[in-house]
Formats: C-alpha cells, structure tokens, sequence
C-alpha cells in the first residue's frame, strides 16, 4: 500500500510538470498571491527548500508530512517586515493526538495597510484598507519508520476596501526516508488544491495551485545539510530552490539559499545580483528558539523574517 502511495504522488508530479501553462495565463494569474508567501525564518534563510524536512513546525506551510516527526507540543510566532512595509505574520501550534499522530493549526495575515483612493482623473478620494488572512489546520502520522504522510485545509480570505472573497483549499505531502541511500531524504507534495468561495466582484480567482518536489541530505564530513526543491506551480514557470543548514554547535545554525525566481526581479538597479539570494541564523536554547532570515529581491528591496519558537 506504501508503494502506492509513492508511485501515485509521482505520476501526480510527472503529469503537471510535463503540462504546458494554460494559454493565456501568465506569472500571477491565479488569485490569492498572498499564498506564496513563506512562513519561517528557518525555512526562508533556505530560500524554502523545505519540502523533505520533518520535525519543525514551519512544515504546517511546506509540507504537512514533516509535522509526523515532531516531539511534544509547538508555539510559534513569526514577523514578517513585506515590502512597501506590507506587515505579515504567522502563529503556529503543534501537539500530538493519540493514536492519529501529530496536529497542527496555523494563522497567516497580511496587512497591506492604509492605501490612497482616486478617481479615473486621478483625484483623491480618500483612502482604503486591504489585508488577507488563512487559516490552516494540518494532520500528519508516521506509516512506518521511512514514510510520513500529511494533509492540511485552509480557510482563505482577502479584503479591499469594501470587497471581500474566500476560498477554501488543502495540501497533500509526503516524505521518505530512501532506506538504501544513507541519510537520503525524499519530499512531494500539492498545495491550494481548492476553490474560490465568493468572487471580489462578479469572476472568481483560481488559487495558485502548486506541485512540489525535493531532496535532501547532510554531507558526510561536513556538519551541512543540503535541501533541493522544484516548485511548478500553475500560473508560473518552474522555480528550483537550493538551500543548506550549516551547524556551528549545537545551539547555533547558518543558512543559506537561492531562489531561481531571483532572475525575474533584477530590474537593472542596485542589489540585483544578491536577487534570490537568502541568508540567516538560528539560536537555541534549552526550549526556546530564535531564528532570522534575510530575503534579497534584488534593487526591488529584502524581506526581514524574525521567528521564535518555544517547545513545552
């Protein structure tokens, strides 16, 4: 039954990636953007190569099968400084059921604050606010020692002045440890499969549906561990992602990454050739983590992610 579960999530994968975009559509079609926003400093340090790892809470966002190797129960708070000064943030709890395996619920916000109202003359009208929220609540079980499986719904809502729109959706994920590659980690999953429940005005967005596939190992002489992504997803090219974990002691991480999307945003200013590129560290002590990630869009600006967790 395992083996099914693999080889149907791999034809899954090989079928969209080999699928052409849909005529007409084009990078940032699909609705609901807010979506691809990463939750985590741990992971966006890695440019969110994330999908093969377990044991961190911040996989209730890139892959709920890495919920089934937590221990104990969770809390987590992430801030996100957007740009344009957009605020963002991210709360997380995590705790195992009996005999179910683990569970998480997670809240996602982004406020885009106050924005100015004009008319087709471009008179000012005033001024409007605009923010989105989703609410996720994830499962995960461990099958057997090598294969952890997970699922997550989301509730999905977005406002612009006096417009309003909801969705509904739900990830699928799974990771395998490869039993005949030593330390050989295999991640997949599909994000945003779902629907839009109201429209802002009379057509519904679709949400940016994704499918993602990825590795990753520690090398053997080094105490860094390398992640590898590839993330299709239905209104965009396909993006690679490649991040590591370097492990200075045993309460002190560095980290790095590069996101391939970095070369659609160099727009011939300063900064652009740090475009995709995303550093950071991570401090722990006892029960208490602390982790910052810094994410280069090149001349357009950084995206400053500050993370702290608590284990009960």
């Amino acid at each position: 039954m395992y083996k099914r579960i693999i080889i149907s999530f791999l034809l899954l994968l090989m079928i969209f990636f080999v699928l052409p975009v849909n005529a007409g559509e084009s990078s940032g079609e699909a609705g609901y953007q807010f979506l691809r926003t990463y939750s985590g400093a741990r992971p966006s340090a890695m440019a969110g190569a994330f999908i093969s790892f377990s044991g961190d809470i911040h996989s209730v966002y890139f892959n709920p099968a890495g919920l089934a190797e937590m221990n104990g129960r969770v809390a987590s708070a992430t801030y996100l400084n957007h740009i344009l000064d957009f605020q963002s943030g991210f709360i997380a709890y995590a705790m195992p059921l009996k005999n179910l395996g683990n569970m998480a619920v997670s809240l996602n916000y982004m406020n885009y604050g106050e924005l100015d109202e004009t008319d087709s003359q471009g008179n000012e009208l005033g001024t409007f606010s605009a923010g989105s929220f989703y609410l996720t609540s994830a499962l995960s079980r461990k099958l057997n020692d090598n294969l952890m499986v997970g699922g997550s719904v989301k509730f999905i809502h977005s406002s612009i002045a006096t417009y309003n729109s909801s969705a509904v959706a739900m990830d699928l994920g799974l990771i395998y440890h490869v039993p005949f590659i030593e330390d050989f980690t295999v991640g997949l999953g599909v994000f945003n499969l779902g629907t839009a429940l109201s429209a802002f005005v009379d057509t519904k967005d679709p949400l940016p549906l994704n499918f993602v596939f990825g590795f990753s190992k520690p090398l053997e002489h080094l105490p860094l561990e390398y992640c590898v992504s590839i993330n299709k997803y239905i209104d965009d090219d396909v993006q690679v992602n490649v991040g590591g974990e370097f492990t200075i002691s045993k309460e002190i991480y560095l980290r790095l990454g590069y996101n391939s999307l970095g070369r659609n945003q160099k727009i011939g200013g300063g900064g652009d050739q740090f475009a995709g590129v995303s550093a950071g560290f991570g401090f722990e002590w006892q029960k208490y983590y602390l982790d910052y990630s810094l994410s280069s869009y090149g001349a357009i600006g950084y995206l400053n992610r500050l993370s702290f967790s608590y284990k009960f």
